[in-house]
Parts: structure tokens; sequence; C-alpha cells
């Protein structure tokens, strides 16, 4: 060997084995530090201890297998494996004194399945528990064992002044001492056969297989902290309800309007809350948010305080740096080092959908390191209505797994049905506090804010499309006016309309490819912060609820529940640029062959029923009272069986939870849980496939669309989906090529066959 002492990495320079160790352990020494009062209120204190004895025990001892000289030739001619699981034999040192103490049972647990979980078959067959226990099968894994425990004779000396120095361990003369660790491994499998993640033994193997794997993982990829304190932010004058916030310790609700500033009374409840090292988990309903609300905590507690994790996230840093650098090799190394890091436990502060959270709970592989994390977590989830009755199952679900693992939670809201408050608070099994807005705030602010109304109402017993003259007509005496439609064909249709009326109009909806939704926003926001004459008319489906922080002076909109509703109603006299208020049109008529397929249409007509009546100002007290009455009953009935199904069906994800497995029914569970498929317009074809072949691979997934899964299935009855290996033998990534038209002016038009595939 060219080296004095065993590697861990090679490379220049190279990383030894001991310095390694020394990492992984120090940052698992952070973690006890930051998370040990926390364990304590979890396991008590006894177990506390135990585990944090072992996470470090298992830091210093996971990686001692490589000492094996194999495995080191194989490091350093960088040839692309040893043929054995180095982590069998780093448990085989740890256990070679035997199982004498709780705290070296969870040691060796966590160093043995660090890299695979208690089902995979080569670490087993290595540990020589092989699935069929055949006698000739064990007799040939146990030669294998003993020879591959012959290789560490090399750096024998090192290992056991190692072991002696660090681990208080003292090993046996010579490695043909050691025993495979096979009845270690039939026991642990045996215990935890009847057991779940909730029970106290089975919680502390999943903290200390966890935080290793977080551990090792941060120090391999060169993060040495853990960070644990935050900077203290600087925030405004406070407001009184936002100031009972901050003082407020223990589960909240808050309901209080668009611009109330929910975002700084939520800060000054985690701030309170915050008893240690724990992370902050800022949860959104939507991709589209998360990168806004980034920045806002960026900015009050610095960006090395501050992951952002969606399933987008790659695709959102990778465009940030392209458009700055403009070159694809340096903004994707930059943009992957980001996520990556992001994806790493050690940023206090998480910002995230809720499915994110949800995933590890699905049992995904390495379950054990996202549910470490969130163990005492202080988990504020903004806009708790804008889910579905399958969603707000698991988020319920969620919360109550999560409270039993030291959870702290607020809920916040613009309205808040006392149903949803109800099914929360019963999740939550003890009483949270209301600290929304209050008549009895005694100042100024708080006054003229309820009081306020941004917005009178305008009923229309027409349809949408009937309105637009109205539209044009506020749009050619300056208003910026805002168009929605529930679905896309429809706003599409809008649009045309309105382009051969006006200049200035746009069109935003979901089915545009990536790349071309991001430019139209961009384009949009900086149009209407500006108050330039670009954007005139904004015609948009849904998406405009969440996705543009932006004000219009007038709306026009198809009738959608009334959460929907006063969500898009948001997006017109925002900042109160209009102190007396401004109309927001409502058109009643719709199809309801249509609609079914988007909204519930009891939930509809309820908002009809219950709404204000035309010409009525809406204030805060209005828009409550409104949602109220529309949720009064609670769920709907379809929407009631969709909560009971999802319901009973996580319960049993979760009561089937092993620690030391992941469960691949969970992930096929949580899969189905994102209702859309994504596809290449046959129009982008040529450009996807230069990409790839330039190895361009973001750029490429940019140029994909979503759709719901109503439509895929339509596309692929009519024979209209076909398979990009398909025309191209050479790539087999999955990837589903839509022959329907596609424009950029327009998006994706299903119901339009793309003529030019059919020309000769």
């Amino acid at each position: 060997m060219s080296y004095g002492e065993p590697l861990a990495k090679s490379g220049e320079p190279p990383l030894t084995l001991a310095e390694h160790l020394r990492q992984v352990a120090d940052y698992a020494r952070a973690v006890t530090e930051a998370y040990r009062p926390h364990w304590q209120r979890l396991l008590g204190e006894e177990w506390a201890s135990c585990v944090s004895q072992a996470l470090i025990l298992a830091a210093l001892a996971h990686d001692l297998g490589k000492a094996a000289d194999g495995f080191q030739q194989a490091l350093q001619s960088r040839r692309r494996g040893w043929d054995f699981r180095h982590e069998v034999l780093s448990a085989a040192l740890l256990l070679s004194e035997g199982l004498k103490e709780g705290r070296v049972r969870l040691a060796a647990a966590a160093v043995l399945t660090h890299h695979r979980d208690l089902t995979d078959s080569q670490l087993c067959n290595d540990a020589g528990l092989p699935p069929l226990p055949d006698p000739q099968i064990v007799e040939i894994a146990q030669r294998k064992f003993h020879t591959k425990a012959g290789e560490l004779r090399a750096n024998w000396e090192w290992l056991r002044s190692f072991c002696h120095q660090h681990l208080q361990l003292q090993l046996p003369d010579s490695p043909d001492k050691l025993l495979p660790p096979t009845e270690f491994l039939r026991q642990l499998k045996s215990s935890l056969h009847e057991t779940t993640f909730q029970d106290r033994e089975a919680t502390a193997l999943l903290l200390a297989r966890g935080w290793l794997m977080a551990a090792d993982h941060a120090a391999s990829a060169g993060v040495a902290e853990f960070k644990a304190v935050l900077p203290t932010p600087r925030l405004p004058e406070l407001r009184p309800f936002q100031r009972r916030a901050g003082g407020h310790e223990g589960d909240a609700f808050l309901e209080a309007p668009t611009g109330a500033g929910k975002t700084i009374a939520a800060l000054c409840w985690a701030l309170r809350n915050r008893k240690a090292g724990e992370r902050i988990f800022y949860l959104l309903p939507y991709q589209a948010s998360i990168e806004a609300m980034a920045d806002v905590l960026e900015r009050q507690f610095g960006r090395e305080n501050v992951a952002v994790l969606h399933a987008r996230a790659l695709d959102y840093a990778f465009r940030e740096h392209f458009e700055r650098v403009g070159e694809y090799e340096a903004a994707y190394a930059q943009a992957r080092w980001e996520t990556e890091l992001n994806r790493l436990a050690h940023k206090p502060i998480k910002v995230a959908t809720p499915f994110q959270l949800l995933k590890w709970l699905f049992g995904v592989p390495r379950f054990e390191i996202g549910i470490s994390e969130m163990v005492g977590g202080l988990f504020i989830f903004d806009e708790i209505h804008a889910y579905d009755a399958h969603v707000v199952a698991l988020i319920a679900e969620m919360v109550r797994a999560l409270k039993r693992l030291g959870g702290r939670f607020l809920f916040m809201s613009a309205t808040f049905p006392p149903f949803l408050k109800e099914l929360l608070q019963k999740a939550l099994g003890e009483e949270a506090t209301d600290l929304g807005l209050s008549v009895g705030d005694d100042d100024d602010w708080t006054r003229r804010f309820l009081t306020q109304a941004r917005h009178r109402l305008r009923w229309h017993d027409e349809p949408l499309e009937a309105l637009l003259p109205e539209a044009v007509r506020a749009a050619r005496e300056g208003k910026r006016v805002l168009i929605v439609a529930n679905r896309v064909a429809q706003a599409q249709e809008i649009y045309q309309a309105l382009r051969e009326e006006l200049e200035g109009v746009y069109l935003l909806h979901s089915r545009f490819a990536r790349r071309d939704r991001v430019a139209k926003e961009r384009t949009i926001v900086e149009a209407l912060r500006e108050r330039t004459e670009n954007v005139r008319v904004l015609v948009a489906t849904q998406v405009v609820e969440v996705s543009l922080d932006v004000s219009f002076d007038t709306i026009f909109t198809e009738v959608a529940p009334v959460d929907d509703l006063l969500q898009r109603f948001g997006r017109v006299n925002r900042y109160g640029e209009h102190p007396s208020g401004v109309d927001v049109h409502v058109a009643r008529r719709f199809d309801e062959e249509q609609l079914r397929w988007v909204y519930d249409l009891d939930r509809i007509r309820a908002t009809l029923e219950k709404a204000p009546d035309d010409g009525e100002a809406i204030t805060v007290k209005t828009a409550m009272e409104w949602v109220r009455g529309v949720y009064q009953g609670g769920w709907t009935e379809k929407e009631q069986r969709r909560f009971e199904q999802a319901q009973t069906s996580f319960r049993s994800i979760l009561q089937a939870l092993r620690p030391l497995h992941h469960a691949p029914e969970g992930e096929v569970e949580f899969s189905g849980l994102f209702r859309s498929v994504e596809v290449l317009p046959l129009e982008l074809y040529d450009e996807y496939v230069r990409h790839v072949e330039e190895k361009r691979y973001l750029l490429a997934t940019q140029l994909l669309v979503p759709i719901p899964l109503g439509t895929f299935h339509m596309l692929n009855r009519r024979g209209l989906l076909s398979p990009l290996s398909k025309k191209r033998r050479d790539l087999r990534d999955g990837t589903l090529i839509a022959d329907v038209r596609y424009d950029a002016e327009l998006g994706l038009l299903p119901t339009e066959v793309n003529l030019d595939s059919y020309l000769l």
C-alpha cells in the first residue's frame, strides 16, 4: 500500500480513515448536544443517554471495515468494488467483546445498516445469514466472512490502537478470532418483527441509524458543522397578534388575512418555542410559493441557515445560476451542490411542501434520517386550507405521529373553517391557542385592518365568457385586469378572444413547459411591479392563487369554492393601493359537466348559497363568516369518503413502519399522491434530444409539460402518447412524447392533433 494508514477516500488529497471517522464523530457530538433535551422527553433519561453514547460510538466505528486490504486496493486503483459489505466487518469489530451493553447493540445495529437496510440480501449473506439457511450456503457465507476478515491483518495494529484509544474497545490478538455478526443480525430481525417505529427501543434504533447516516453524508460532502444556533433576526415593529405569537409556548392556530404579517408572527412563535438545536419546518402547499418564502427567510437568517426542499429544487437552483453565468456545467455543478447541501440535516430551517415530510413516514429508503431530524421539531403550516380531503387526512395523521415525537405546531391560514381546526385539534391531542387578529386589540392598525374593505363583491348571472366586454372596457380605462378561469382550455379560449381586442394580454396556466412558464411569470411580475404598460390583462387558472405576489386593479372570475375565491381576490388591491376598495366580479353560471372534474359541485353550490349579497363590501369579518357558512357541515359526502379512505390507508402504513427497513409498498402509495404526469410535446422533441445528447439534462427536463391523469388517460386512449425510446432506441429515460400541438404562447393543446407529424 502507498500510505502509512488506511484511507476512507482516494483523491487529491486523500482522506485517511481516522480523519473521516473523527469528522463523523464530531458531527454526531453536535447532534447529540442539540437533540439531547428532546430525546430525554421522548425516551426518558436512560434511553436518551444510550442513544447519545451509541451514536458517537457508531460514528467512530462505522467504516472500520474499510481497513481491509482488499478494500484499500480497490479504493486506490478505483476498481468498481470489493464484493463484500465493509459495514459487516465494522459491526464484527464493534461486537468483538460481546453484547453486554445496550449502547453497543444500538451502535452495532446502526453501523451494520448505515448503507443497506435489513432486507438487503448481500448484507445478510455477508453477515452469515443468507435467506436460504441451507447448511452448505451458510458454510460458504461464513468462509467468505473469515477470508475478508483476514484482509484486516495488514492494518490490524492500527485498528487495535484506534479502537483502544477512541472506542475503549480491546480487539483480539488476531482478525482470525473475529466472528460474523450472524446471531446479532438474527436477534435484531426477530426483535423488530412485532414492533413499530414508535416503541421506545425501536425509536432508539431509528435515531441511531438516522443520525449516523446523516452525519456520514454530511462529513462525506465536506460539511463539518451541524448548525444549531440561529442569528437574531431584524424584525419590524410588532403588531399585537405578532407579539402574542412571540410570547406563546406550545401549539397554536393563527387566522389572519393576506397582508397582515403572518410570516413575522410565525418567526416570533418559532424563536419563542425553540429549546435547543431542533429544526424549524416552514411548510407551504405549493412549490411555486416556496422560493419566495425562502428568500424572505434567507434575508432574516442568512442563506447558510435556510434549506429549500421540494421535488423541483434542483431545477430552481439551476435556473438561477444558469441565468447568471450562462454556462451549463458551472451552473449545474453549483445547483447540484446547493441542492445536495439542502438535503443534508445541517441547516436548521427547512422550507418545504408537506410532501417532503410525509415521504419519510411512507417508509422511503433512509426514512430514519427524516424522522430523526423531525423529532422535537417546530412545524409551521402556512395556508392549511389549500389541501383536498385526501391530503388533509395525511397531514392530520402526520401531525398525530410527529406530536408523539415531540413536535410543536403552528397552523396559519387566511380563513380557517371550524371543522378543519377541530380536526387538527384532535390530531394534536391537546388544546391549542388561537393567536389570530382580535377586535379587542387596542391599536389603530388592527381596527383599520379588520374593518377595511379592499373588495366589493359583484355577482353576474352570466358565464365568465359573457363578462369579457366589461373586462375589455376596464382594461381600456387603464385598469390592470385579472381574469381567472377554472379550466386550462377555457383560459386558452378566453385569451385568444381577448388578444383580438387588446394588446398586453398574457396567459398563465399549468400546461406550459417549465421553461416557458417561468419566463412568463417573471415578465408578468416585473411588469406589474414596475407599473409598465406591458401587462393590461392576465388570463389565468388557479395557478395565480399561489404563484404570483402581484396586485391587480380588478378581477373577473368564474365561481369557485369560497376559499379559492378569496385567494383570487387576494391578488386584487393586494397592498391596499385603492383605499376605497375595488370591484371583484364573479360569474355564477358554469358548465357542471366540465367543472365537476375540477371541484366538488356541492362546495360550489354552498359557496353561492352562503355568499354575501351583490355590492356588499368584503371585510375580514365578512370573509370569515362566508367561509364558516360554506364549511359548517364539514366535508361533503364525497370528501368524507376520500378523507376516511386516506386516513385508514396511511394508518396501516404507519403501523407497518419498522426501523432499519424501508417499505416498498409505502413508496408506491406515496408516488400515487401526485396525480399528474409529465410529457414532452412533439414540437420540442428536437431540442430535447439535442440537450440530452449534450448531457444538458436539466435544460431538457425544462421542456416537459405536466398534465393531469385524466388528460394522460385521454391522450393514451387516442394513441397520442408514445415512449421516447420508440423514436430513439438509444434514449430510454422513460419520457413520453405527446403528439398534440404545443404553442409557447398558448401552452399544450391536448385536443388539437399536431398536423405536422402527419405530413409526408
